[in-house]
């Protein structure tokens, strides 16, 4: 394995060198940080770890074309993603949240009828047909001024 590693440092310090002719220094330096990867993994131990990472996955791979089992397996983990997917979708076009969202706008937007249709009377004391914009509220007020202050529009 190491003289795979060397071999592939070296690579990376020539393809490293040709950027740096051409005056690339960000990629110089992402190069040698490259180039220098292959010993390091070595080294550290995580090369072969990595390498028996694959060779696992390869033979699992390879006892997934003859085993029913791992078919079943495999079947369920996909089911479990499908169901997982729709459940989401199903969640969120839920008429129970629909009715909760529909109902609490209904109140808001009652209240502000409500309150605009007591301070505005048309003839005879009869509530005014003409939709006024509800009263500021005093903090928004305050806020909009502050803002104004500083320029803010």
């Amino acid at each position: 394995m190491l003289p795979i590693c060397v071999g592939l440092t070296l690579i990376g310090v020539v393809i490293t060198g040709i950027a740096w002719r051409r005056g690339k220094n960000g990629r110089v330096i992402q190069g040698v940080g490259l180039a220098l990867a292959p010993i390091a993994l070595y080294f550290s131990g995580l090369l072969r770890l990595l390498w028996n990472g694959a060779v696992a996955v390869g033979r699992w791979a390879t006892g997934v074309i003859l085993s029913p089992a791992v078919w079943l397996g495999l079947g369920l983990l996909a089911l479990c993603l499908v169901l997982w997917v729709v459940g989401g979708f199903v969640a969120r076009r839920s008429p129970s949240r629909r009715r909760a969202g529909a109902g609490s706008a209904a109140k808001g937007g009652a209240a502000v009828t409500t309150g605009s249709a007591a301070t505005s009377t048309g003839p005879r004391g009869a509530p005014a047909r003409k939709a006024q914009p509800p009263a500021e509220d005093d903090d928004m007020a305050e806020i909009e001024a502050l803002l104004k202050s500083r320029g803010i529009e």
